[in-house]
Formats: structure tokens, C-alpha cells, sequence
């Protein structure tokens, strides 16, 4: 387990030397903060899982989200799909009513925790870090811009309604675009400046320190190449980092989740890319336990 150290060192870490003498408003421990989580990736960030399959495997999860999880209100933007307001955490945040994401299972396990929470999705599927976001250079591009615009302006209306809102943690689902188009071995250093970015360009409601969860992306897929390259990149960025960590998805060991996709279990025999109900449950579950330490 990763010493933790005081919260601006932590902050400093993730930084180059561009960015060092960033200041970060401290964390007053007296101070109740209304946490807000992010959601940011492609396609099994914007959520592609059936829920119907939860509706007999786990009974009691697809009854409290078919209602909606009223402890944990969620705003998102997803494909063609935006929706402002904030509303209970349920099935069908995404692009399509039948499917969800890893909020469900990240709802879960905040609502055990904290009184309140909030969930921003700002996810497109088939999305390149390199292309879309950011690139290694550090040269920002369309998606990024309206994907931290959408932030800022859901954040600030959480100030505006009287709250006060510190961005605790984002998860980060994404990096089969890049395995297919890009040298995997770039994706280390455009992802590392796209965690730096969003600490400079929401650095208003960031207090203290930021989490920042990843997530391996799956080796068992017939359509990535590199993917295991990928994930060496990820994890290189978890391993110098206090602040960001690296989920395990493929069974690499006894730490790591193992997962699988809609393909293999008979969801969908004709999707070998995204993951089945189960597996986003649990992979969400696994990064709200990153996201609220």
C-alpha cells in the first residue's frame, strides 16, 4: 500500500515542472465539502452493459436502480445525449435506455459512505486520448474543451444552489482507441499530461488532492492491438503517482479483478468490447473504494 504523504506533495508528484508551482486550496477539515466524482473515458465509461441482465442475477442492485439511488445524483454528457440536471443515479444514464456504465456500481459503494454525493459523466465512445483530448505534446483538442466546459458549468451550478463542491476523484475508462490508432508506448505521456490539465483547469473546486483511478484495458479482446503495452503505461503512471491508481481487470493476479466481456458470457455473443453487466458492476464498485481515499 502507497505511504501517504501531506496532500500537496501528493499534488506536486503528478506535476511537471510546468505546473509545480500550481497552488491548490488547501483542505480544511473543518469545512463539510459536497464531493464530486467524474466519469471521463470512451465507450464502457459512457456505459454500453445491459441492466436487464442484474434483474435476475442481482435482484436487490437492479431494484434500487431501476428506481434511482437518491443519495447520489448524477449529471452527464454521452454521445448526442446531455442531460443538466441532477437526478438520483439509475440504469440508462447513457446513450441508450438499456445499458449502463460504471456509475452504478460507484453509486453503490458512495452511498455506504457519504450522506451526498455527485456524479459528472462526460464520456464519448470510440474516443482518442491522442486525437480528442490531449496529445503527449500537451496540444489540447475539441473534446477535451467540451467535456471540461460541461464540468465547470454543472460544478457551478452546484455552487450556485448553496453547496460546496470539491472534485474528489475521477475515473478514467479509455485507451482501446489509442491501442489500435496510436504507439502504445505514447499513451503514457499524453495521459499523464491530461491528469495534470484537469488538476490546472479545475483547480477552483479542487482541494487538498484529487484521485485519479484508472483501469486496465481488457487483454482478452480479439479487436485491441498492444493492449498489454497500454496497460504497462498505466501502470507506470500509478506506480510514481500517491494519487492515481490502476485497476487490474484481466486476472493478472490476486489483486486484480477479472472481468469479462458481453461476448463471452452470452450478453451479446457479437460484442467482443465491451463488458458484460456483472463485470461494470464490480469494476465500478472497485473504483469508488480508489475514488473516496
Amino acid at each position: 500500500m502507497k505511504k501517504r504523504k501531506l496532500a500537496a506533495l501528493g499534488l506536486a508528484a503528478l506535476c511537471t515542472s510546468s505546473c509545480t508551482s500550481l497552488l491548490i486550496k488547501p483542505l480544511d477539515e473543518t469545512v463539510k465539502y459536497d464531493n464530486v466524482y467524474l466519469i471521463m473515458g470512451q465507450s464502457n465509461a459512457s456505459g454500453v452493459s445491459p441492466w436487464s441482465f442484474l434483474e435476475t442475477k442481482n435482484k436487490e442492485i437492479y431494484d434500487k436502480y431501476n428506481v434511482g439511488n437518491d443519495k447520489v445524483l448524477m449529471s452527464y454528457d454521452v454521445y448526442s445525449r446531455e442531460d443538466k440536471e441532477f437526478k438520483p443515479t439509475k440504469f440508462g444514464f447513457t446513450d441508450t435506455d438499456p445499458f449502463f456504465g460504471p456509475e452504478i456500481g460507484i453509486a453503490e459503494e458512495l452511498s455506504k459512505v457519504e450522506e451526498k454525493s455527485y456524479i459528472i459523466k462526460a464520456s464519448l465512445g470510440g474516443s482518442c486520448l491522442q486525437s480528442q483530448y490531449i496529445n503527449k505534446y500537451g496540444i489540447k483538442y475539441s473534446l477535451y474543451f467540451r467535456f471540461i466546459n460541461f464540468i465547470k458549468d454543472r460544478v457551478q451550478y452546484l455552487s450556485s444552489i448553496g453547496l460546496n463542491p470539491r472534485i474528489k476523484g475521477v475515473f478514467w475508462m479509455q485507451g482501446e482507441t489509442d491501442a489500435v490508432l496510436y504507439p502504445a508506448e505514447d499513451y503514457y505521456y499524453a495521459e499523464k499530461l491530461l491528469f495534470e490539465n484537469l488538476i490546472t483547469d479545475l483547480r477552483t473546486w479542487i482541494y487538498g488532492y484529487i484521485n485519479f483511478v484508472d483501469a486496465y484495458i481488457s487483454t482478452k479482446s480479439i479487436i485491441w492491438t498492444n493492449p498489454q503495452i497500454i496497460n504497462e503505461c498505466k501502470q507506470k503512471l500509478a506506480d510514481e503517482n500517491e494519487h492515481i491508481y490502476c485497476i487490474k481487470t484481466n486476472g493478472e493476479d490476486e489483486e486484480s479483478l477479472d472481468l469479462y466481456l458481453k461476448s463471452q458470457t452470452g450478453e451479446d455473443e457479437n460484442d467482443p468490447a465491451h463488458y458484460d453487466s456483472l463485470s461494470m458492476l464490480a469494476l465500478g464498485q472497485a473504483a469508488a473504494k480508489y475514488l473516496i481515499k
